[in-house]
Formats: C-alpha cells, structure tokens, sequence
C-alpha cells in the first residue's frame, strides 16, 4: 500500500474581486467549530456530550505591510467583504508527484480591525486582521467539503445538509 502526502504550500488572497498577491503573509481561515454542551441526568452513570451549534467563526489575516485599500476596507464593521483563498494541493506518493488540485476557499465576513502595526528599526510594518466570517465554503478539487452560513441557517458538510430538519421543524 502506497503512502500518499498531501501539501499546500502556498496560496493567493482576492479580497472583493481583487488579487492581493505578495501583500499577505498568512491567513487564518475559519472554519466551523462544534459547540457541544455537557448533559448529565440522574440514572446516567456519565456525562455525554452533544451537539448544540457551531461556534463564531472569525479569520485572521497577516498583511506584509500597510496598504490603504485594507485599511478602508477594515474601516465599517456594517460592510461586508468576500475573500477567496486559492491553494495548489500536491499529492506525492513513492513514484512522486501525482496530482496538484486546486483548494478554493471563500468567506463572507466584516473586519472587527484593521490591526495594530509595530514599528521596529530595519523591519517591515505588519499588522494583522481579524474578521468576523458569516460564510464560509471550503472546496478541494471542486468538490464542497463544507458550506456554512450562520445567518441562512445552512451546514452542509460533504453533500449534506445537517441543518434540513431543524429549518423544517423551525417552520422554513
């Protein structure tokens, strides 16, 4: 049996349409986050956990140094912003590589800042930004791993729609 390797080391960054190629150093993406609470009841011998949500989602952006358009995009915490992250994953077996497939992220959110910068001597200004996501997608060879959408009510993970029951018997 043949070990496969997964690796993605590098990506690009659109903020509303527009490529911010070389002005990020990282970004932290969202992802959905299961908030399970304790249940514990009298006859049960444990504690269980169970399902009860999913967390906030927020996302993290180290920028490579100051640009205007970011700080007037972080300006309003009531505009949205779409981001798209685009990765190449290569797959690397004993015969070497095999495949590179394209990773696609997309979110929907609003900065809660621009980031602090810090000045050193001989250094490059960097901030980083926190934004809060509303919507996130995560696509690998064009496949939907996940679409979360916290203010639709929709999760659907891998095809599916965890949420259809719970919308249903919420009455839409």
């Amino acid at each position: 049996m043949d070990i496969s390797v997964n690796r993605i080391t590098n990506a690009n960054i659109y903020m509303d349409g527009t490529g911010l190629l070389g002005r990020a150093e990282e970004i932290q993406v969202a992802q959905p986050h299961h908030r399970m609470v304790d249940h514990k009841a009298l006859g049960m011998a444990g504690t269980a956990e169970f399902w009860a949500g999913v967390e906030k989602l927020e996302a993290k952006i180290k920028w490579a140094s100051l640009y205007p358009e970011v700080l007037s995009a972080a300006g309003s915490p009531f505009v949205s912003h779409s981001f798209q992250v685009r990765g190449s994953l290569a797959q690397y077996t004993s015969q070497g590589r095999n495949a590179e497939l394209p990773v696609v992220y997309l979110m929907t959110g609003v900065f809660k800042d621009a980031g602090a910068f810090t000045f050193k001597q001989h250094e490059n200004v960097d901030s980083t930004s926190t934004i809060t996501v509303y919507h996130s997608e995560l696509y690998v060879a064009g496949a939907q791993m996940h679409l979360y959408d916290v203010l639709a009510n929709i999760y659907v993970v891998n095809g599916v729609d965890q949420l259809a029951q719970f919308r249903n018997n919420l009455g839409g």
